[in-house]
């Protein structure tokens, strides 16, 4: 039987694999830990400052007087390429809980190549994965929730593979057999890209209500962010042409003939993620591989048919009850990351216009190699990368989406919400990508307990599927491809987000009769 991997958990042996497949990787150079909608959560009237990051209007009028965000991380993985089949959980795969049945007699996990079966349509194929750790962050109520004002940060990580023609993701996935006709088919005019990168991110958030007449309401947001460039690997191909062949000086060996190829690659050195500092020097300064600035804008509409019933007036002031959700739907867009990290720090950058003929990559060069920087440094030796070329300054863009939410009360603390995300960051980009989402999400929410049910088709509208998330007090959790964590099916997809929070409410009226609605004969008792 052929392994595509055997391992010990945490750390990858590869047994077998293609020498693009171990340049790409090689370029890669990170091991991602995403699900960045958190489909579950994002919607709730009960979010925080975990709403801020798709919309940071949601900043003012929040049901919180304060929310203190402790820690919070997620991760995914996506591919239109190929599906989880082994006879047990991502959650077993990841946690190291996988039978012993399925081992080695060394105790270590074998992955045959049937645990993951190839989609073959002859479509361009793509991967996305990664991750974030959001860690602490609060949001302020003032002015009676007429302003917010939030603080955040977090750590993200991501990986994009796009446009990858379907005989070179074979081939990076199988390899070719040594019995096969060499050399082998010549594909020409080739192009993708592949982009990998993590950069840490410090935010202030400031929300506004515009307009609370009644039945219209009105809120705006603001974000802007700094943002620390950690880690940036890309290879964007225009145009290329590869083939198959054996290794002259190797016997039984197999190398890759680019025969022509015309790309931008570029990188940041280890010391990039190993010398990173929260420190004013490292945030502000030259001492990290670079940096920029960041921007969200959001506007919020809500339809409040029934507000009287939360109108009160305390010390000669109208005002609405903090406490309660008032409308009967919300209408939220934003545009949100927008901007890029400039990497110009010589010590930790280079870029290369590469233009290349009749390069070859082989297995063997790898051998000996350790640690990252070895491998980019034996990568610029194989490509003859001309030094005195070499650019030690690139942009990338940070991963803008348009992010549009409709919310709608069903009756007394059930919703549902439907969610679209739409990267619009250009193609061949350097830079983080989002891949669109488009989702319905019912659910159930209270002060201290809430459950929601998303179902989304995923991936650039190609995946089909459903989670599941709760909040039980300061904890929450959830999937937003459940299928994919308890390996349900072949799911080509998988994620989990979790996090804890210290929450305290907006106070109501003082006087439990003060709610009413005119024009009733009795006071409406005002219900905790």
């Amino acid at each position: 039987m052929r392994y595509l991997v055997t391992f010990t958990y945490p750390y990858l042996t590869m047994q077998k694999f293609t020498f693009f497949g171990v340049w790409l990787l090689a370029l890669l150079g990170i091991r991602p830990a995403n699900a960045q909608h958190w489909l579950g959560i994002a919607s709730s009237n009960y979010a925080g400052t975990n709403a801020l990051y798709q919309q940071p209007a949601q900043a003012a009028d929040s049901r919180y007087r304060l929310f203190i965000n402790l820690a919070g991380f997620d991760t995914y993985v996506h591919t239109n390429y190929m599906r989880y089949a082994a006879p047990y959980s991502l959650v077993s795969l990841l946690t190291n809980t996988v039978p012993a049945r399925y081992r080695n007699a060394r105790g270590q996990l074998v992955f045959p190549y049937n645990y993951l079966p190839e989609t073959l349509n002859g479509r361009d194929k793509r991967l996305f994965m990664g991750g974030e750790v959001r860690g602490p962050g609060l949001l302020i109520n003032m002015k009676g929730g007429r302003m917010g004002l939030g603080l955040t940060s977090r750590v993200r990580v991501g990986m994009s593979a796009r446009k990858i023609d379907e005989p070179t993701a074979r081939f990076m996935r199988n390899g070719v057999p040594l019995e096969a006709n060499l050399p082998g088919t010549i594909y020409e005019n080739q192009s993708g890209d592949v982009n990998a990168n993590a950069y840490g991110e410090l935010a202030a958030t400031f929300g506004y209500v515009l307009q609370e007449d009644e039945e219209q309401f009105w809120k705006v947001g603001i974000t802007a962010k700094r943002v620390v460039g950690m880690y940036n690997t890309h290879l964007i191909i225009d145009d290329a042409s590869h083939q198959l062949v054996r290794d002259r000086r190797v016997f039984n060996m197999l190398a890759l003939n680019i025969r022509s190829a015309e790309a931008t690659y570029g990188y940041t050195t280890e010391g990039a993620f190993t010398g990173a500092r929260p420190t004013p020097g490292w945030l502000l300064g030259r001492q990290s591989a670079g940096g920029g600035w960041g921007l969200d804008l959001g506007v919020v509409y809500e339809y409040r048919p029934e507000a009287r019933r939360y109108r009160y007036t305390d010390r000669g002031e109208r005002r609405y009850d903090g406490t309660k959700n008032k409308y009967q739907y919300r209408v939220s867009v934003a545009l949100t990351d927008i901007g890029a990290i400039r990497y110009r720090n010589p010590a930790y950058v280079t870029q290369h216009d590469v233009n290349i003929t009749n390069k070859r990559l082989t297995r063997t060069m790898f051998l000996g190699v350790s640690g990252m920087d070895d491998y980019l440094a034996t990568i610029d030796r194989t490509l003859e990368l001309p030094a005195d070329k070499r650019q030690t300054s690139f942009w990338s863009a940070l991963p803008a989406a348009l992010n549009v939410n409709v919310d709608y009360k069903v009756q007394e603390n059930v919703y549902v919400s439907a969610t679209w995300y739409q990267g619009v960051m250009p193609v061949k980009s350097v830079g983080f990508y989002t891949p669109a989402v488009l989702a319905v999400t019912p659910r159930y929410e209270t002060r201290w307990a809430e459950v929601a049910l998303p179902v989304s088709l995923q991936g650039n509208y190609t995946n089909l599927t459903f989670g599941l998330a709760a909040r039980l007090g300061p904890v929450y959790m959830g999937t937003d491809h459940l299928p994919g964590v308890l390996g349900i099916g072949r799911p080509r997809g998988a994620n989990f987000y979790a996090g804890a929070f210290i929450p305290l409410f907006r106070p109501g009226p003082k006087n439990p009769n003060q709610c009413y609605e005119p024009g009733e004969r009795k006071w409406k008792l005002f219900r905790r």
